[in-house]
């Protein structure tokens, strides 16, 4: 498993002049290529395979903590 850091990413809105959190993860790379600026402190650890093809960015709305399969146990 090839593991990649990716961060939530701050951009700037110039239709209404104020900055956003984006709603993608990227790597510090991706957050770079799309023209923002890592979010110190959101760094999470994921399977590379996470990341759009050809990209440094996930889908939006990402999810790292979301489960995958049929939900085996109940957490207290």
């Amino acid at each position: 498993m090839d593991t990649i850091t990716v961060y939530k990413v701050r951009l700037y809105d110039v239709l209404n002049d104020e900055p956003f959190t984006s709603r993608r993860m990227a790597t510090a790379e991706g957050a770079t290529m799309m023209g923002g600026r890592i979010i110190d402190g959101t760094e999470v650890e994921i399977d590379r395979s996470k990341l759009e093809p050809g990209t440094e960015w996930t889908v939006r709305d990402f999810d790292p903590y979301a489960t995958v399969g049929f939900q085996r146990q109940v957490s207290r």
